[in-house]
């Protein structure tokens, strides 16, 4: 794939991140919903509440997607007053109508008086277009952490931060890796990047009501950083496991032999364990992870190489495989879809297992 075929899939899978946040997973609204309260029920959120601390109690969260609204539930659970904002007003709305203290953000102003503003969006244009071009840095408070939770582009991260600086507003940037299941919950591992040790210090009490494990990267951009070369090797474990699987099934080897062999050995990796297992070989393919999202991350990863001088052909390979996935099934498709379109180009349907 040539330079400009790369970054065109690249904007193409950026632009159809769906609105009012980031949606990583295929769950209608109704299932989102049930399922958190099936967590709420049961689930481990009450051994860790109340998290507020004295510094950070009014927290704005804006991108009330299918990974924001839980993550911004839980910190209202966890007792912080939280102003919640998304493009769609009636996410907002209905928001602050199950939480008693919780507020629907109707503009720029309502996010004034907050301690910490968390931006959970499709990627880092679309954080820069809220807070610089939407007015919101204008009206927070010198002195505010932002918490900048998207997958986004490190250096378009530090950037941003230079931007906050200047108006006194300090950012720390913490991805996030778990998937729906785990915002739930709130067992996300979360990477935090921040130049500011006080702003990282005071970000950590927002962090851990939506999280299990904190690990913190470095500078600020870091945490982007990890967060897609992280699923650069993700995608790497899956696009192997998967051409294996095509390659061993056209010579005729069962898939289920061939899954349970790889996790038996050497080759293992947590596509083979999870992802082969639970929706490849039943073909259910519902990970919950669209192809638009998975190849923006990789994308990241790979611009994160060439903007670092650094040739990494493996790391474009599997942004060009699954944004070429992409492109032929449609961005919103769940990327392990992407078998089947290799299993079309090869001439055969694994069965079911």
């Amino acid at each position: 794939m040539d330079r400009r075929k790369f970054h065109s899939h690249r904007r193409a899978a950026e632009r159809v991140s769906p609105r009012g946040g980031r949606r990583c997973c295929s769950l209608s609204p109704w299932q989102a919903t049930r399922l958190e309260w099936q967590l709420t029920r049961s689930g481990p959120q009450s051994r860790r509440y109340p998290v507020v601390s004295s510094q950070t109690r009014s927290v704005g969260f804006i991108g009330l997607g299918n990974m924001g609204r839980p993550m911004a539930a839980n910190l209202a659970r966890a007792g912080f007053r939280v102003v919640a904002g998304d493009v769609d007003a009636a996410r907002s709305r209905d928001f602050a109508a199950e939480f008693a203290d919780a507020a629907a953000a109707d503009g720029p102003a309502s996010f004034r008086e907050v301690d910490a503003l968390v931006t959970m969006l499709p990627n880092g244009k679309v954080v820069r277009q809220a807070l610089l071009d939407g007015g919101i840095a204008d009206v927070l408070r010198p002195g505010t952490v932002v918490i900048e939770a998207s997958s986004s582009d490190p250096f378009d991260t530090q950037g941003l931060g230079r931007d906050l600086s200047a108006k006194g507003i300090l950012l720390v940037d913490s991805p996030v890796s778990g998937g729906m299941a785990k915002a739930l919950d709130a067992t996300l591992s979360i990477m935090l990047g921040a130049d500011d040790e006080a702003a990282a210090e005071r970000a950590v009490p927002v962090l851990k009501a939506m999280s299990a494990r904190i690990f913190r990267t470095g500078g600020l951009g870091t945490g982007h950083a990890m967060k897609a070369l992280n699923n650069f090797v993700l995608g790497a474990g899956f696009v192997a496991a998967a051409e294996a699987l095509v390659a061993g099934g056209k010579f005729g080897l069962d898939p289920k032999v061939m899954v349970d062999v790889l996790n038996a050995s050497s080759g293992r990796n947590v596509s083979t364990e999870t992802t082969m297992v639970t929706e490849i070989l039943p073909r259910r393919f519902a990970a919950n992870f669209t192809l638009a999202l998975f190849s923006k991350d990789v994308g990241i990863a790979s611009s994160l190489s060439e903007n670092l001088g650094i040739d990494s052909p493996l790391c474009r390979t599997v942004f060009e495989r699954l944004a070429d996935a992409g492109a032929a099934l449609g961005w919103q498709a769940d990327y392990t879809t992407a078998l089947q379109l290799w299993e079309s180009r090869a001439g055969i349907e694994l069965p079911a297992r």
